[in-house]
């Protein structure tokens, strides 16, 4: 060997280099380190370019070795920087390139025998050094790569997977094919992704399958996430389209043999990815589990769903996530007693309780889906019944999927599109002819008693008599009936005609607040409202009176909300703004003959219904200042996207708010907005010191701000008092926003609409010059908090506002810094 490697060293002939290749080559032992060390330091240097390809290839083979390829890739890293050895390391690096082929892992295994050994090319080859020293080498001396499998960071992980694939074909031992395996997945999502699209295929995965089960737990279970999470969720199951039942239950049958380590933290990581297919592929194998291993995991997972802190922090888009696997699991489970005892299970009943005592209507509904759901799986009548437009995520109960015996090929299945046939539908419109009357079919009914017929109020005392008639007479409901249908109309027939308003107008609007559904009618809420309204527009002197039953009054959360509710609507119909509710309700003095009773316009609406018309007219205000703007604030703070301006004007167009009479309806609104409703009512604030109605505070703190912010809405532009109204309401905001927990969703959404308006309607230098502190105070809440908001929709208002804010302080820089030295 030594006088091998001294002709070596003394300018060798090309066949002696040749014969002292196939002699190596030929060696049971394989290279020796001096023979590798003699090759790179004389050989290659000096006649690599001259060697004939069948020496070339006896060259490679003998670095296609342990030893071999580690110190040709030692002495290319050493090369890096030395610049007057350039063609040397280009001869180095087109060896490597050679080198790097199909069979290269293969012979490296199958040469060495020992663990270390298995580590060495683990570490060289799997774990990246050599590719990330090519790059590095290439990169600093601007050298190109011909091989294709040292190109990019795709093409390496297919090498290596393929060489995984090679390792299984030749049969090599479990246990070092899956040294190699674990390190791949350590490359990135990418490699991941690359790994399965080799492996998960009809004539491959039986050899995950080996190696999986040579694999420890822990492992196990990390393949398992990345399975689903990167793969599944990246490929076949990728997208918010609904997959078919049979590529699924295909799924479920091919990925059976991993259910024995699924649990809850699993399930955690799945739901999280918020792919409702996944949830359902989930749910199908969970069910694989034994029953107190199942019943185990079902009740951890609704542990943590109904978990108090984390109903406050976890956004919204996770927790619908987290309630539909918990929905899917639960609709496996039917018919079996742990469904029928869940019912009255201590964890399930305090998880609903949780919710429902959220301030986050989209929380709430959540919890009143699964309580109902629960219900309907044990065939139970269902708790709550929500309909419309209050049932917010019944579609998170489509879809569950039955497991069946499947006799096709799962890798058809999954494989397959399922295409179904499209039928033509015939499509039937009937005529429905609506009667104006306010009458029940039963009065056409001859078996049935006639009712008595209740003449119209024709005058206010007559209205206030029918509305406090006792209970107990006959007549009682066709009184109250009528005089809450009629009432509207009657009022502002009234209006201006006399004082016979005004002197009834205050014990009117004291019953009107008091009464009560002794009936149960469904629109009761809405015809109560209606006539709160109606009192307070054609008197509107009564806001002092009202607001001080607010303040002394023992009233419940929901007559305090409807207080609030009806001073808004009835200012913006005195501004001129036109709101369906409201028009509906009463009949114009011409009578047209032909109107749809106010019962069926609002029929959806019932014990929040105060609430649901301002948040809908919040909701319409938000889009006006908003359109555009807050889908692309996050971005922009980010540092991501542009954003693209829209006049106000085409904004307000495109929203189509509300239709508005170009002068409001009575000639001193503008006196009277302020002076009769924005500064009596935050009176109540002050001389209350604040709100504290207990849990549901805020709430009413939330409905409060929301009717502040319609009256400056309301007063806009030409109330004399409205720079006033702005400097209160920021100073108020300022009080709330300092005290105001990220779980009041409600209270942070109203408090950000008015700031929004505010910006939108004021001059920014008056802003500036008169507010900067309470403005720069909202800009540092928002830029600590914005982030955490659950709520997308609260949480891009937010981010708009502070879009908003950063303009604006920009803008004025020198002004602030000017204002903060005292200069103003």
């Amino acid at each position: 060997m030594n006088a091998d490697i001294e002709i070596l060293r003394n300018f060798p002939t090309v066949d002696q280099v040749n014969e002292i290749l196939l002699k190596s080559l030929e060696s049971k032992s394989g290279p020796s380190f001096q023979l590798i060390n003699a090759l790179l330091n004389y050989t290659i240097p000096q006649i690599y370019p001259s060697l004939e390809s069948n020496i070339r290839s006896n060259l490679i083979n003998v670095f296609q070795s342990l030893i071999g390829i580690g110190n040709l890739v030692g002495a290319i890293a050493s090369l890096k920087d030395q610049t007057e050895r350039s063609k040397e390391l280009k001869s180095f690096i087109d060896v490597l390139q050679m080198v790097v082929n199909e069979k290269l892992i293969l012979q490296l295994v199958n040469n060495q025998t020992t663990s270390l050994e298995i580590k060495e090319i683990d570490k060289l080859i799997f774990k990246g050094r050599l590719f990330s020293i090519i790059n590095e080498v290439t990169i600093s001396n601007n050298l190109e790569i011909n091989n294709d499998h040292l190109k990019s960071t795709e093409k390496y992980i297919d090498f290596l997977c393929n060489s995984l694939l090679t390792l299984h074909q030749n049969d090599v031992a479990i246990i070092k094919i899956n040294i190699f395996m674990v390190s791949i997945l350590k490359f990135g999502d990418d490699s991941c992704t690359r790994f399965f699209e080799q492996f998960m295929t009809r004539n491959h995965w039986r050899y995950f399958i080996d190696s999986y089960k040579g694999l420890k737990k822990f492992q196990q279970r990390e393949y398992i996430k990345k399975l689903f999470t990167i793969y599944l969720n990246g490929t076949i199951l990728r997208g918010t389209a609904a997959a078919d039942d049979a590529k699924l239950l295909g799924l479920y049958d091919i990925l059976s043999f991993v259910s024995e380590c699924l649990d809850e933290s699993i399930i955690e990581v799945v739901l999280l990815c918020g792919n409702k297919n996944l949830n359902k592929l989930m749910s199908l194998l969970v069910t694989r589990l034994d029953e107190s291993r199942l019943d185990s995991v079902t009740m951890k997972i609704l542990s943590t769903w109904g978990d108090e802190n984390l109903i406050k922090k976890e956004p919204i888009a996770i927790q619908e996530s987290r309630t539909h696997i918990l929905l899917q699991i639960l609709s496996q489970r039917k018919n079996t007693l742990f469904l029928k005892n869940l019912l009255k299970d201590p964890v399930f009943l305090n998880s609903i309780t949780n919710r429902l005592s959220s301030f986050s209507n989209n929380v709430k509904a959540l919890g009143v889906t699964l309580a109902d759901y629960v219900c309907q799986l044990n065939g139970e009548e269902k708790i709550f019944k929500l309909t419309g437009d209050l049932d917010l995520y019944s579609h998170l109960l489509e879809g569950s999927i039955e497991i069946i015996q499947i006799s096709t090929d799962p890798w058809d299945m999954i494989v397959t599109p399922h295409v179904e046939e499209v039928k033509e539908i015939e499509t039937r419109l009937e005529l429905v002819t609506i009667d104006s009357d306010d009458e029940s079919d039963s009065e056409d009914d001859p078996s049935l008693p006639s009712k008595v017929k209740i003449p119209a109020p024709v005058y206010i005392k007559d209205l206030l008599r029918y509305i406090t008639v006792d209970t107990k007479d006959k007549n009682a409901y066709e009184m109250r009936r009528t005089a809450l249908l009629k009432g509207p109309t009657l009022l502002r027939q009234k209006a201006g005609v006399g004082n016979e308003v005004s002197f009834h107008s205050e014990d009117l609007i004291t019953h009107l607040i008091a009464l009560n559904n002794h009936y149960n009618d469904s629109d009761f809420e809405s015809l109560k409202l209606n006539n709160m309204v109606a009192t307070i527009v054609t008197n509107p002197n009564i806001t002092f009176y009202m607001f001080n039953l607010l303040l002394t009054g023992d009233y419940s959360l929901q007559q305090r909300m409807i207080i609030l509710s009806a001073t808004s609507l009835a200012a913006r119909e005195l501004r001129g703004l036109k709101d369906d509710v409201i028009t509906k309700s009463f009949t114009p003095k011409s009578f047209p003959t032909k109107m749809l009773p106010p019962a069926l316009h609002q029929k959806y609406l019932n014990m929040e219904v105060g609430t649901k018309y301002i948040d809908t007219i919040q909701h319409n205000l938000q889009d006006s200042l908003m359109h555009e703007e807050s889908s692309k604030a996050q971005d922009t703070i980010l540092g991501n996207g542009k954003l693209v301006r829209i006049s106000a004007k085409l904004k307000k167009e495109q929203a189509g708010i509300v239709s508005t009479n170009d002068h409001p309806i009575i000639p001193n609104f503008y006196q009277l907005v302020g002076r009769n409703f924005f500064f009596p009512l935050l009176n109540v604030w002050y001389e209350a010191e604040g709100i504290d109605i207990g849990h549901y505070t805020p709430v009413f703190v939330a409905h409060y701000i929301k009717t502040l912010t319609l009256l400056i809405h309301c007063a806009y532009p030409s109330s004399i008092q409205l720079k006033d109204m702005i400097r209160e309401f920021l100073v108020l905001s300022k009080t709330i926003i300092a005290k105001v927990s990220l779980s009041e969703l409600q209270v942070i959404e109203s408090v950000v609409t008015g700031l929004l308006l505010i910006f939108d309607i004021t001059d920014k230098e008056y802003l500036i010059l008169n507010h900067n502190k309470e403005i720069l105070f909202f800009r540092d809440w928002l830029h600590i908090s914005w982030e955490q908001v659950i709520d997308s929709k609260i949480k891009s208002l937010c981010a708009g506002l502070l879009l908003k804010i950063q303009d604006l302080t920009q803008s004025f820089e020198r002004t602030i810094m000017d204002q903060m030295n005292s200069i103003y």
